[in-house]
């Protein structure tokens, strides 16, 4: 019988290695666990607290011109102060689908999407949105003011938008 093959030809050699690190591995634990229980004051090393004393990390402040400057920008000038626009002129603009319109006889709802976050808004004549005041609702328009501007949303039919089927 043959005792060796083409495939086991390191099985030998590998035993032998991992025998014997497993030996160092006793070994090093032995002496691990010896040198914890006999660690004294006597053979750590003086730390002179003095020499420990006299470094003192400096404060955030003193570092303030490096984090005022841009790291990418060329010149590493501060960036410009922002300037401040008016209100009217940021919310001039409504960004409001019409989804749906509820008609009952004690109140009149717009169902709208807002398109700046995605969310539904349930809106009541007399509510405000971003200072936009709904002021009428009728079947397919809503009306919002601000100030002197005013919008209308219309619905729009979701059918027509529909490809047809064959």
């Amino acid at each position: 019988m043959k005792m060796f093959s083409i495939g086991n030809h390191l099985t030998p050699y590998l035993l032998t290695a991992c025998a014997l690190s497993a030996g160092v591995l006793a070994i090093e634990s032995g002496n691990l666990i010896e040198t914890q229980g006999h660690a004294s004051p006597e053979t750590q090393p003086a730390v002179d607290p003095i020499e420990q004393a006299k470094f003192t990390a400096p404060g955030i402040a003193a570092f303030s011109e490096i984090t005022e400057r841009p790291l990418f920008k060329e010149g590493r000038e501060p960036p410009a102060e922002p300037t401040a626009t008016p209100v009217a002129a940021r919310q001039s603009s409504l960004r409001l689908h019409l989804e749906g319109v509820v008609i009952t006889p004690g109140t009149k709802i717009a169902i709208l999407r807002d398109l700046s976050d995605n969310k539904m808004l349930h809106l009541e004549t007399g509510m405000k949105h971003q200072d936009w005041e709904l002021t009428s609702v009728t079947d397919t328009v809503a009306t919002f003011k601000l100030g002197e501007q005013s919008q209308e949303l219309t619905l729009k039919n979701r059918q027509e938008h529909r490809p047809r089927r064959k």
